[in-house]
C-alpha cells in the first residue's frame, strides 16, 4: 500500500510575505495607472481643442478674416449677435444640427466637443475659456472694458495679431467650486448666447485666484492646463503660465 504524504500548506509568515508583496506591487502600479489615465484625458483634451481650432479656421474664412474673442449679448435683433460668443460662432462647424444664424438653444447640453474629460462633473457644458484680453501696451491690460464693451476685443481681424504662434486663444475653464460662478451666469438667460458669452477672460481678475470671478483652470491637468494658440498648435503649459496676465497679451496695441 502506498503511503499518502499530506501536502504542505503556506505558513503564516509565508502568507504575510505574499500579502506584503501584493501591497508593494499595488503601491507601484496604482500611481502608474493614475498617470496613464491622466495622460489619456490630456490627449482627449488636446484633440478637442484642435478640433475647435479647425472650426475657428472655417469661421474665419466665412467671416472675412475675423475671429470671435470676448462676447456680449446684444439687446436688439440688430446687435444681438454683433459680439458673438466663440462657442456659438464655431458650433455650426462642429455640429451639423446648428447653423450660423439659428442656434440650438440647448445651453450646450449636446455639445461634447466643448468638454474636457479632466473637468469636474457639474452644470457647465463648456469647459474652455477664450482669450478676450485687450492690452493698451506691453504689460498694461486695458481695463476700460469693464465699463465700455468697445474697449474689449470682441470680433477681431486675425491678421492684426502679429505673432499667432504665441497668441493664447483658448484654455481650460475654472473648476467653479460649489457652482457659484455658473449660478450667476445662469441668471443672464436660457439661450446659447446668454450663457455662451461668459466663457471668456478679458480682465486681470478673471485670471487671478480668489478674485471672485476666477474663470480659468490652470491646474485642470494636475500641474498645468491645455493651451490652444491662434496658429493651431496646442500643448500643456504650467499653471504659472496662465496666472501671468502677460501670457494673455495678443501683441495688438493699436486700439485707442
Amino acid at each position: 500500500m502506498r503511503r499518502v504524504v499530506p501536502s504542505r500548506g503556506f505558513t503564516l509568515i509565508e502568507t504575510l510575505a505574499v500579502v506584503v508583496i501584493i501591497g508593494v506591487l499595488l503601491g507601484i502600479m496604482l500611481p502608474v495607472l493614475g498617470r496613464a489615465r491622466g495622460t489619456a484625458r490630456q490627449v482627449v483634451c488636446l484633440t478637442r481643442v484642435q478640433q475647435i481650432h479647425t472650426a475657428l479656421t472655417l469661421y474665419e474664412d466665412a467671416a472675412k478674416g475675423c475671429i470671435p474673442r470676448e462676447a456680449t449679448m446684444g439687446t436688439t435683433p440688430q446687435d444681438y449677435r454683433a459680439r458673438i460668443p466663440w462657442n456659438v460662432a464655431l458650433r455650426p462647424y462642429l455640429d451639423e444640427r446648428a447653423s450660423p444664424l439659428v442656434d440650438l438653444d440647448d445651453m450646450f447640453t449636446n455639445a461634447p466637443y466643448y468638454r474636457c474629460p479632466s473637468h469636474r462633473p457639474g452644470p457647465h457644458n463648456i469647459h474652455y475659456v477664450a482669450n478676450g484680453f485687450a492690452f493698451r501696451a506691453p504689460g498694461v491690460p486695458d481695463e476700460r472694458g469693464a465699463g465700455d464693451p468697445d474697449f474689449r476685443r470682441g470680433p477681431s481681424p486675425a491678421y492684426l495679431i502679429p505673432r499667432p504662434a504665441s497668441m493664447l486663444y483658448l484654455t481650460d475653464l475654472s473648476d467653479d467650486p460649489g457652482d457659484l460662478m455658473f449660478a450667476v451666469w445662469r441668471r443672464l438667460g436660457d439661450t446659447d448666447i446668454s450663457i455662451g458669452q461668459c466663457y471668456d477672460a478679458w480682465l486681470p481678475l478673471h485670471v487671478t485666484p480668489g478674485s471672485g470671478d476666477f474663470r480659468i483652470g490652470p491646474r485642470c491637468h494636475t500641474t498645468g492646463a491645455t493651451a490652444l494658440y491662434l496658429d493651431g498648435h496646442a500643448c500643456q503649459q504650467s499653471a504659472t503660465y496662465f496666472l501671468d496676465v502677460d501670457s494673455w497679451d495678443d501683441g495688438w496695441y493699436t486700439r485707442n
